[in-house]
């Protein structure tokens, strides 16, 4: 409607005051405006949770970045309405259809799941017709110039290809991806309540007792029957690596479903029970190279972001930019 009133005032030759727009600005946290079309924060905010949800990783995502994205749309909807290349309505839904689908929803289902985040179907649309009407622009105005050299995108292929291989070897040879020996343990205590070496030795000989009763973790409490006081801690997974080399060679040497000790600690006397013994492999990751179509749809687009940066810096001079929040043009 401002711009509408602008348009109406220099085309009847009329000088008027316009002071709501500030008044305007000021209420609704205005930090830009592109000719006579205000960017506020709420629009930042909005622009910010669209690419989260489009998973669009190529936007800055800060602030500053989001205000940058909004400033260029206001540039390309003004080079759009220029040249006549505005796409249609059905041209606009095809398009939304498109990047519904390929998140695994509908149109309605992709609007509804943007609401949630306070974005509107008129600022969704308006991202889509950006989107489609500005790269038939750059397509079309240097269509010659976005054909690819067969050979620059083998040369491409090969070079992604052998880093892959090289991440992919350097991955499989991480220390962290080799194979971990995992022991299950429990903990057999004998508590003692005081320091007597009649009692500690006592308990010494029960627990020795015991231990040589113990063939499996699930007997321990059936091989404890008749011993006063006997703490059956609770399973434990242990990495062998990081056990102290005596302990872990003492465990070895008992064997699996066997214990050892007994041993002193804060609370009694100690028997430390070997339940099980695993090796636990890391799942290497999988990298499967990008195809050569791909590599040169790579190659196209990185060509086409160029044309249109160069575009951008010559559209961005043609129109008036005000940044209202001097940090966010810095």
């Amino acid at each position: 409607m401002m711009r509408l009133l602008l348009r109406i005032a220099v085309c009847a030759g009329l000088a008027i005051a316009v002071p709501a727009l500030p008044a305007l600005a000021e209420s609704q946290g205005v930090v830009a405006v592109v000719n006579d079309q205000p960017i506020t924060e709420r629009d930042i905010s909005q622009r910010i949770a669209l690419m989260k949800i489009l998973g669009d990783s190529k936007t800055d995502s800060s602030r500053k970045g989001a205000l940058k994205s909004l400033v260029d749309e206001e540039v390309k909807l003004l080079e759009l309405e220029k040249f006549k290349l505005t796409p249609t309505d059905v041209e606009v839904n095809k398009q939304m259809e498109r990047m519904a689908k390929g998140m695994d929803t509908t149109t309605a289902g992709l609007l509804e799941k943007l609401k949630k985040q306070g974005i509107g179907e008129k600022a969704f649309r308006r991202y889509v017709t950006v989107l489609v009407g500005f790269n038939r622009l750059i397509s079309g105005k240097y269509r010659n110039d976005l054909e690819v050299d067969p050979k620059a995108v083998d040369q491409k292929f090969t070079e992604i290809k052998r880093e892959y291989a090289d991440y992919a070897a350097k991955i499989k040879n991480d220390p962290r991806m080799k194979p971990v020996t995992v022991y299950t343990m429990r903990e057999i205590l004998l508590p003692i309540d005081s320091e007597d070496p009649m009692l500690l030795q006592a308990r010494a000989a029960e627990a020795s007792a015991l231990g040589q009763r113990i063939k499996g973790c699930g007997n321990i409490k059936g091989a404890a029957e008749g011993i006063f006081d006997v703490r059956v801690g609770k399973t434990m997974e242990v990495d062998a690596a990081k056990l102290p080399k005596p302990l872990r060679s003492a465990l070895d040497q008992a064997g699996v479903g066997r214990a050892i000790g007994p041993m002193r600690s804060k609370e009694g006397i100690q028997l430390l029970a070997l339940c099980s013994s695993r090796k636990l492999s890391p799942e290497i990751p999988k990298f499967e190279p990008p195809t050569r179509k791909q590599v040169e749809a790579m190659v196209v687009n990185e060509k086409y972001a160029k044309f249109e940066d160069d575009y951008m810096k010559t559209a961005r001079n043609s129109v008036y930019i005000e940044y209202r929040d001097t940090s966010y043009s810095q």
